[in-house]
């Protein structure tokens, strides 16, 4: 799938819904940051060797570059909300997002690995207020950014 495709399918509305109204109900703890990318260390654990600067990662709650690591990657999540009401900010966005993801070798396959411990995250987090449609429009948005990584 290209960017534009991948960009109009994570941009209908229905998927702008799903998104928006989950992330409001996950958004409000940074933490949760850190409690993904642990999720995604547990779940896909080749990821780990992708994070080699964070230091030591059996206490991954204690591990202060993991938790600024997971506080900006909180606020990255929110910038890629924010922008989906502009296909055109949103691939902005991406490809931004990308550049620094392509600096350490992560392509769109191991970019895709993320889906799942997401996946899991907000279904431990949400419990039946997370539907399969949820996840299936998050996973349209981490397709944009597959996509552009696709491209560079």
């Amino acid at each position: 799938m290209g960017v534009p495709e991948a960009i109009k399918a994570a941009t209908q509305p229905e998927v702008i819904k799903d998104i928006r109204e989950t992330w409001e109900m996950v958004s409000g703890d940074k933490k949760n940051g850190v409690a993904l990318m642990i999720k995604l260390f547990d779940m896909e654990q080749e990821t780990i060797s992708f994070f080699k600067r964070m230091g030591d990662l059996s206490d991954p709650w204690n591990n202060r570059k993991l938790n600024g690591h997971g506080i900006t990657l909180w606020y990255g999540i929110q910038n890629f909300v924010d922008q989906l009401d502009s296909p055109t900010d949103l691939e902005d966005v991406a490809r931004k997002f990308a550049v620094t993801h392509i600096a350490r070798e992560v392509g769109a396959i191991e970019f895709g690995w993320i889906k799942a411990p997401l996946a899991e995250f907000l279904r431990e987090r949400l419990g039946d207020k997370c539907t399969d449609r949820h996840i299936d429009s998050w996973g349209k948005l981490i397709d944009v950014i597959r996509a552009v990584l696709c491209q560079i």
